[in-house]
């Protein structure tokens, strides 16, 4: 994650709206249809879906003590800096593993608060005190829009003794869960590993058991294809800009499993501007029910505005 941290999404719309403009001079006589709906590490389901393997239910990804919230937890999530602020009154936290220390999660967790730690699980980012533990071998493309970063081969031993010791350093530390990152090279044209669907569940198993094990919860980042597939192992989702997007109703199945979808738009971003505060936060539409919104700034900074019907 680079020191100033914005949406992938929001990054990568705008490096594809640029590219977009051109692509739609040419083939506007042609009948071409270009999809601006993609962004970054978290791409939103496409229109045709692919077949999937059914849900499944392994017992080594589910089973442990370790905390499992409900629907109607609140939250606040910064990533941008170290958190210096826990005046908003959230239930849970969502923050960088790696910049904050040991003593912001115990500060929060005497308020009575949750920590969730954020980290990238698939992609490589230079500026982790991990980061030369990487080969070559490890990476696959950049991430668009954001220089020096790069997909992860998922199924490389290497990278997964690496994600072990991130889930180590996230217990030591203290976090009650994480939130693993970048999971879904699958929509990204494979990361240019030719990862798929099915190595995606397969990983985020490696992560499921991982995080149990050593007492710890785990969520679903974004990653919509695949929710069915990871619903029994996963906690809650984290996702943004399921409004800007239509696909809110994807991870309904979350709330009905009574997991919350910690839920996020970017109200100041231009293609969120044609929506409404109250459009953002779901108020009348029933893909949103249950799900905990808030209102961020693209660098996920502290500002934050909670939605009142979450």
């Amino acid at each position: 994650m680079p020191s100033t941290w914005i949406s992938r999404r929001g990054k990568w719309f705008w490096t594809l709206t640029i590219s977009a403009v051109v692509v739609i001079a040419i083939a506007l006589g042609v009948g071409l249809s270009i999809g601006l709906n993609q962004g970054g590490g978290d791409n939103p389901p496409t229109a045709s879906t692919p077949t999937l393997p059914p849900s499944f239910n392994n017992p080594n990804a589910t089973g442990g003590t370790f905390w499992k919230p409900a629907v109607g937890e609140t939250w606040q999530i910064v990533l941008l800096t170290p958190l210096d602020n826990t005046t908003t009154n959230a239930s849970v936290y969502d923050v960088d593993l790696f910049t904050n220390p040991t003593s912001t999660f115990q500060n929060l967790q005497s308020m009575g608060r949750k920590v969730i730690c954020y980290f990238s699980a698939g992609s490589y980012e230079s500026n982790r005190p991990d980061s030369n533990n990487f080969t070559a071998a490890d990476k696959g493309h950049g991430v668009d829009g954001w220089p020096g970063e790069f997909w992860l081969n998922t199924n490389s031993p290497n990278v997964r003794d690496i994600m072990t010791e991130r889930l180590k350093l996230a217990a030591q530390k203290g976090c009650d869960g994480v939130d693993p990152d970048n999971v879904d090279a699958y929509n990204n044209n494979g990361g240019g590993l030719g990862l798929t669907i099915t190595d995606a569940i397969d990983y985020l198993t490696f992560l499921a058991i991982g995080a149990h094990s050593l007492g710890m919860a785990i969520g679903l980042k974004n990653a919509g294809e695949i929710v069915n597939q990871t619903l029994p192992m996963m906690q809650w989702q984290v996702n943004e800009q399921c409004v800007q997007y239509g696909e809110c109703v994807t991870f309904q199945p979350f709330i009905m499993a009574n997991k919350p979808v910690f839920h996020i738009e970017y109200p100041q971003s231009s293609d969120e501007k044609k929506f409404t505060a109250a459009q953002l936060c779901g108020v009348g539409d029933a893909s949103l029910d249950g799900f905990s919104t808030v209102l961020k700034s693209m660098d996920l900074g502290d500002s934050v505005t909670e939605c009142s019907n979450s």
